[in-house]
């Protein structure tokens, strides 16, 4: 046996950050808990919160270190990162936080209009093989985390059934909202028409007493600017935007002269503009003449998704034992960067090792239309992600957007028969391997060895280091397989802190 390092090619890739501004701090879902054993190192505050920490709120300085010696030459790429808003955020998530404040710990998320100005209002590259638009009937097939596809839940009678807006003011939240329109006999119910022959999603005109909480109106708002921004011809577009006297203006000023009847007549108009779009088709050629999903877009719809599967519930995903087990969440923003850097499309296989919550694999799934799998160790986590991959196929519908197929798993990574299979299969394998030990990136970089020709394997600490320093393997069966790029995130990019953090991608070249 042998007991040599694995060689493996690196390239340290320095990126400038962009101061951002420092008004508002973006904060979004993405793959939550890393993962599967104990990790060595401290884990860090806030893993749970999907707003960065707070304690560092300075853009980092791109890393000054030598580049690791390597066997190919060294090179840097400049990339200039736009920090924008995201649509979620907790309103808090303190590893420190205590069975006293539980009741706080509900707090859903804090939202922000997720449109971006027009001129960073980002998307992938175009897929010229993807058809954005949901085709009757979609032949996909979008698979559930038991394997169960959509067509199968569909001769079931189990289609996904959406969480209406309308639920998430009623029942035991009740207590947490007053009425939007006061003096008025009871909550005035309202629907928005998304851009589908989907029915209306239903909700309450009510604002929450803590404006960290789910806010129905806001939902409301940011969703028909989606809409407006991207469904619709950039003439109608612009004049339904209009600041004077736009659709979501109109609404806003219902609201500030306490008019629930105005509201009611500027919503009514609204969906009755959008049902002619689409019974004339309007809709229909704009989304079949654009090829990707931007940014803003996917943040709404995922935002959506886990307001109200995930996000009343963070206290119990912050219960967990062995705290250091886990790190934290990768912000849409950061995972969209690596869908381009990867080349992610739809013909493409992604797996997330770790997947938590399974924020980067409905990601995947939903910006990219690649086949996504995930796989999670942890109870609680696994449970929430096949509550997110269900509203978000019920979500799809209604915004009118054909998914990738997804599989999510409740297992080890490293005993998983599926996940194996899969690997082989790979294009793109995500492991936020942050705080593992290096034996178990060992045992990872064992399991990548049957990775194909290409496939890139993305982590947040470097299999060099990490990886290469336990294990029996033979050298000449490894040496020199990969070739490995180191990367800075820019700020705000991860829950877990607001500087800059180091990423890296490693391409299996033989």
């Amino acid at each position: 046996m042998f007991t040599s390092k694995p060689k493996i090619r690196t390239r340290t890739v320095a990126v400038t950050v962009k101061k951002p501004a420092p008004a508002r701090a973006p904060a979004s879902t993405s793959s939550a808990s890393s993962g599967r054993r104990k990790p060595s190192g401290t884990a860090p505050t806030g893993r749970y919160s999907l707003t960065p920490s707070n304690r560092v709120r300075t853009p980092a300085v791109p890393s000054r270190e030598p580049a690791r010696p390597s066997l190919s030459v060294s090179s840097t790429h400049q990339r200039k990162r736009k920090v924008t808003p995201s649509t979620p955020q907790w309103a808090s998530s303190s590893d420190e936080s205590s069975d006293d404040d539980e009741a706080g710990a509900r707090k859903r998320q804090k939202t922000s209009s997720s449109t971006e100005p027009a001129t960073t209002n980002r998307s992938l590259e175009p897929d010229l093989q993807r058809r954005i638009r949901i085709q009757e009937p979609d032949s996909r097939r979008q698979e559930s985390g038991n394997g169960a596809t959509a067509a199968g839940e569909k001769k079931a009678g189990r289609e996904p059934k959406l969480v209406h807006g309308l639920n998430m003011s009623r029942g035991e939240w009740i207590k947490d909202f007053k009425p939007a329109f006061p003096g008025s006999n009871e909550n005035l119910v309202v629907e928005l028409q998304y851009p589908s022959m989907s029915r209306p999603e239903r909700f309450e005109t009510v604002v929450p007493y803590d404006n960290s909480n789910f806010n129905p109106l806001d939902d409301i708002y940011f969703s028909m600017e989606e809409i407006i921004q991207h469904y619709l011809p950039s003439d109608l577009s612009a004049s339904l935007s209009s600041e004077t006297d736009g659709a979501v203006r109109l609404l806003k000023r219902a609201v500030g002269k306490n008019s629930p009847d105005d509201f009611q007549a500027a919503l009514n108009d609204f969906n009755s503009l959008i049902r002619k779009k689409l019974e004339d088709k309007t809709i229909t050629k704009v989304l079949d003449a654009i090829h990707a999903i931007p940014l803003s877009l996917t943040k709404r719809i995922l935002a959506q998704v886990y307001q109200r599967t995930v996000s009343p519930y963070a206290h119990l995903l912050r219960k967990v034992k062995g705290k250091e087990t886990t790190y934290g969440e990768l912000l849409p923003p950061f995972v969209h960067g690596i869908f381009q850097q990867t080349s992610l499309n739809s013909a493409s296989v992604f797996v997330d090792l770790g997947s938590g919550v399974g924020n980067v694999v409905l990601q995947s799934a939903l910006q990219t239309g690649a086949e996504s799998w995930g796989i999670e160790i942890m109870d609680n986590p696994a449970k929430y992600a096949i509550r997110q991959a269900a509203e978000l196929r019920a979500r799809a519908k209604l915004w009118n957007i054909s998914l990738g197929p997804i599989t999510l798993h409740h297992g080890d990574f490293l005993e998983s028969a599926p996940i194996d299979t899969v690997l082989r299969r790979a294009d793109v394998v995500l492991c936020n391997n942050k705080v593992f030990p290096e034996k178990l990136n060992g045992a990872l970089l064992d399991k990548f060895l049957d990775l194909k020709q290409g496939c890139k394997v993305v982590s947040l600490a470097s299999f060099v280091g990490g990886g290469a320093k336990q294990g029996v393997r033979n050298e000449q069966s490894i040496a020199n397989l990969f070739e490995e790029e180191r990367f800075d995130s820019g700020t705000y990019s991860v829950s877990w802190a607001g500087e800059s953090v180091e990423y890296f991608i490693a391409t299996k070249v033989r």
